[in-house]
């Protein structure tokens, strides 16, 4: 019996060829192997293996402190097990790909507990090239921001393919309504207009806009 619960046990854990076949697996294998509660044994090698040789990290720290190294480095600094808990959240993810180079913004939260309190909050610029029938990470960034900033604050930056259509409907109503503070209407018209430009009735005017830009 006991060797049918191991066996299941490793069955039900991602191989590492999970965690590089797509951008989306190996970023969750960035955030899945660093975390873990109280005792947690840190998975070195299963670390190195999302990342290609020689890969750099670079972390801005809110003190004005500014680390340089490789992985290596990184991983020596960590201390298993876990001493006290760790978790590193992901809360946003902006991916931007061209063939076989891709980069990843993602926005990130630490918690001693899954639903516990945020003790810090940032950013991860991660660059990553597909090779061998796989994604590397090549490197990646940290810049930490104030843990008390609101989310929304911190969002990584979207583009317009990046949002819903009520979004997109939000972002053409602004441009509208600020373009529409530097036009007026030069000329004569009979009947009526309606607040959505919608006109009903014989026009003969334009409509002027003045611009800075």
């Amino acid at each position: 019996m006991r060797r049918i619960i191991l066996l299941s046990l490793f069955f039900a854990m991602p191989s590492m060829a999970d965690d590089t076949s797509n951008i989306d697996a190996i970023i969750d294998a960035y955030y899945a192997v660093i975390s873990g509660p109280q005792g947690h044994v840190y998975d070195a090698q299963r670390d190195a293996s999302i990342h290609a040789e020689g890969a750099l990290i670079t972390k801005f720290f809110l003190d004005g402190s500014f680390h340089r190294h490789d992985l290596a480095t990184e991983q020596a600094m960590i201390v298993s097990p876990y001493e006290a808990p760790f978790f590193e959240f992901e809360t946003g993810r902006r991916v931007e790909r061209t063939e076989n180079i891709a980069h990843v913004w993602s926005n990130f939260e630490v918690r001693s507990k899954p639903q516990g309190e945020v003790l810090d909050r940032g950013v991860n610029s991660i660059s990553l090239f597909f090779r061998d029938q796989r994604w590397w990470i090549s490197s990646w960034s940290t810049q930490y921001t104030e843990a008390t900033i609101e989310a929304s604050e911190a969002a990584v930056p979207a583009q317009l393919t990046d949002l819903n259509t009520n979004q997109f409907a939000e972002v053409v109503k602004t441009i509208v309504q600020d373009t529409l503070q530097a036009c007026e209407v030069q000329g004569a018209m009979e009947g009526r207009a309606k607040m959505n430009l919608a006109v009903v009735g014989e026009v003969n005017a334009k409509l002027v806009c003045s611009s800075d830009q």
